[in-house]
């Protein structure tokens, strides 16, 4: 874990819509798709292989709130990173919050076994990554500079 001076230029105001608040919004959205619409992708029991990225995706998300929390940095998009953190979770991926959300929505998906659940995630993904993954790169790298780049070339973005 790298700790950093901040250069107040980097940090922006976060929105007030965040991702956590688009992973309801998501969920809600799939589940209202599931149980009113027809369709179905998978015959049963296939469909209950949902229920292992639901659990791999909360965890991968749980554990890397946790590393945030323990290495006493902000969680919040936008707001000041006092440590650039780079094991556990953000070993394997840059984005495991992220990361955690898509997996669990792609369970939830699977687990409604309809296939209009799936458009639901597109738009998800381009808004973490254009609305929130692009910015938070850029001021990751103003914020801890080669150390950041090291780190984003050596861990992927993505899982």
């Amino acid at each position: 874990m790298i700790r950093s001076t901040i250069d107040a230029e980097a940090e922006v105001t976060p929105p007030k819509i965040l991702p956590p608040h688009y992973f309801v919004v998501a969920l809600l959205a799939m589940i209202i798709i599931g149980f009113t619409t027809a369709g179905s992708l998978l015959p049963a029991p296939w469909f209950l292989l949902g229920i292992l990225p639901i659990g791999l995706g909360i965890g991968l998300a749980v554990w890397g709130s946790r590393l945030f929390a323990e290495a006493g940095t902000n969680i919040i998009p936008f707001t000041e990173s006092t440590a650039l953190v780079t094991s556990g979770a953000f070993a394997f991926t840059r984005n495991p919050m992220y990361s955690g959300m898509i997996l669990t929505l792609a369970g939830t998906a699977l687990l409604l076994n309809n296939p209009l659940c799936w458009l639901v995630l597109i738009p998800f993904v381009l808004i973490l990554q254009f609305g929130f993954v692009r910015h938070e790169e850029k001021l990751m790298a103003q914020t801890f500079g080669q150390a950041y780049l090291d780190y984003r070339a050596k861990v992927r973005r993505w899982l």
